[in-house]
């Protein structure tokens, strides 16, 4: 089925059909976004950087580990895709959250790993790719979060989508060391008597 899909496409961008359509597109969201604009470019400016300056501050997985080990923080690493809605979900609610924002800086180092991209990281003098450590870490599903030591070992993993209401519980558990007395559910149990 992909390779049918993958064939459909060649065909229409050989036969020039993609070309047109591509241009008639062009020029349909040009219309729309001028249209858009006109009047609201000081107001969306303002706007765009508000948003920009709430998320944490990703890093590399190579320089973090260096970061962790001379601050003693812990690591948190996002691995997505692209494709991913609960990704982009968890990106945009979650990461985004004044409560979450204030205990990633505090105690952790946040990196964003995409789990199917070819870029190159260089981990104690070997060459890997963010896809290769996805596959060490054994993602196979998305979004997927990893809390590591600040001496590189890995703590455990969170699988699937957390709103900030479940996802700034879960840095605190990690951040106290709660996970090595007791499993999450019960350290929620514990904070609802609290």
């Amino acid at each position: 089925m992909v390779y049918e899909a993958v064939d459909r496409f060649t065909q229409v961008f050989k036969s020039g059909t993609f070309a047109r359509w591509q241009s008639a597109t062009l020029a349909a969201l040009l219309a729309v976004v001028f249209g858009m604009t006109i009047g609201t470019a000081d107001a969306s400016a303002g706007d765009r950087n508000e948003e920009k300056a709430a998320e944490p501050n990703w890093q590399r997985l190579d320089k973090a580990l260096a970061l962790a080990k001379d601050s003693g923080k812990l690591i948190i690493v996002n691995f997505y895709t692209d494709w991913c809605p609960n990704c982009k979900r968890m990106n945009e609610k979650t990461y985004r959250d004044e409560g979450v924002l204030k205990q990633l800086s505090k105690s952790f180092i946040s990196v964003k790993l995409n789990a199917e991209s070819s870029r190159p990281l260089i981990i104690e003098g070997q060459a890997i790719s963010e896809a290769q450590v996805a596959l060490m870490f054994r993602v196979n599903m998305y979004p997927t979060t990893w809390f590591i030591s600040s001496e590189g070992r890995p703590i455990l993993p969170v699988r699937g989508y957390y709103g900030p209401e479940l996802f700034a519980p879960m840095l605190r558990f990690v951040e106290g060391g709660w996970y090595e007395k007791m499993d999450f559910d019960m350290y929620m149990e514990r904070e609802k008597k609290r």
